[in-house]
């Protein structure tokens, strides 16, 4: 494979035209921004996909998981093919849920969320254990025509969904403006679409895993180790009195 990351090889043009199942004509190609991986929204004459070349080695796991999501009638793109490291997508048009919980404060996209990860939870399983997506930030869900999609599902393996929940609680309080009042309700929110959707308390259980994931995420943000710490030892006690 080409050692340049930012644009795909022939493999990937390839994958591209299988996925389709046609000669298809590519107008445009961007990248689009990604941890991990790479990945690109490929304009064609047909359709527009997501192409993406796992960095990671887990594109059979991504690809059959979300084809298992599809199945239970979760709302993921389609996977529409793989070839090595690549896979083709539909694409998801809409708003990042990290910009409509963090910069607007949308109610909806954090019910939104929480019924996406009970449904998910409720659905999904492995030799009958349930699975958890183990990348629940907010990053990874997508508000299309008010409903909400998970995307990037290539860690998904056995666990406690209760870890899920707390990622994601620790994603919409820490990311900016962090710990503020709206960010506690907006994950209250959360917490209870997800209630609703599974019957399962949530708000009590999850609170020492929010405190993990907080701990977690100050790796990468050292700067803001003294706050992410204070908060997560309060959440060891309680959830804090905003009154």
């Amino acid at each position: 494979m080409s050692s340049d990351l930012t644009a795909m090889d022939s493999s990937g043009w390839e994958t591209v035209k299988k996925a389709l199942n046609q000669r298809v004509v590519i107008t445009r190609s961007s990248l689009v921004p990604s941890f991990r991986n790479r990945v690109w929204l490929v304009e064609t004459d047909v359709r527009p996909v997501v192409v993406k070349r796992s960095l990671s080695g887990l594109s059979a796991v991504e690809f059959e998981t979300t084809l298992l999501a599809k199945k239970a009638g979760l709302l993921v793109p389609y996977p529409l093919y793989m070839d090595k490291d690549y896979i083709v997508s539909e694409f998801i048009s809409g708003e990042r849920c990290s910009r409509l919980v963090s910069a607007m404060f949308n109610t909806a996209a954090a019910e939104g969320i929480g019924r996406w990860l009970g449904g998910f939870h409720d659905s999904m399983e492995s030799f009958g254990k349930p699975l958890a997506m183990r990348d629940a930030v907010l990053d990874n869900f997508i508000m299309h025509e008010g409903e909400v999609f998970g995307v990037d599902l290539e860690d998904t393996s056995p666990g406690d969904p209760m870890d899920d929940l707390g990622q994601m609680a620790s994603s919409i309080l820490g990311n900016e403006p962090f710990f503020t009042p709206i960010k506690f309700d907006l994950c209250f929110s959360m917490l209870d679409a997800y209630e609703e959707r599974t019957g399962m308390e949530s708000r009590e259980s999850v609170r020492p895993f929010v405190a993990k994931h907080l701990r977690l995420s100050v790796r990468a943000r050292p700067l803001y180790r003294r706050p992410f710490e204070g908060v997560a030892k309060v959440l060891d006690k309680a959830w804090p009195d905003l009154a």
